[in-house]
């Protein structure tokens, strides 16, 4: 879910692997960074292209989402995909419009509150 977030505009950018590096994520979630640039890749060439240009998600990407939201079954897990993303969107300094939707439907699906996410920074992780 979060390698779909991150690449929804086309792909992920090498800062917000840097930071997701920093972070453990790719510990945290189990897979590897090479498995995750793979999947970020597949990812960015199932959804839509035109989702940058739209401002709301297609009943397709929307199918296609939500089966991939429901796989996430523990909220733990949820919070931390939403976290990570959040962080990672923030440090690359470029909320891209794709990657806003897509987080805001996660956020909308799994009924989490935005502002409770607690942070996914260098200095959370260093505490």
């Amino acid at each position: 879910m979060l390698a779909l977030i991150l690449s929804a505009d086309g792909s992920v950018s090498e800062r917000a692997l840097g930071l997701l590096d920093e972070l453990g994520a790719f510990d945290l979630l189990g897979v590897s960074r090479k498995r995750f640039i793979e999947l970020a890749r597949d990812c960015s060439c199932r959804i839509d292209p035109g989702l940058c240009e739209r401002s709301w998600l297609s009943d397709e990407d929307i199918g296609w989402i939500e089966a991939l939201l429901d796989a996430v079954r523990q909220p733990d897990d949820r919070i931390l995909v939403c976290r990570l993303a959040a962080a990672a969107m923030e440090d690359d300094g470029l909320v891209t419009h794709g990657a806003r939707l897509v987080l805001d439907h996660a956020l909308a699906h799994w009924r989490i509150d935005a502002g409770t996410l607690p942070p996914a920074s260098r200095k959370a992780r260093a505490g």
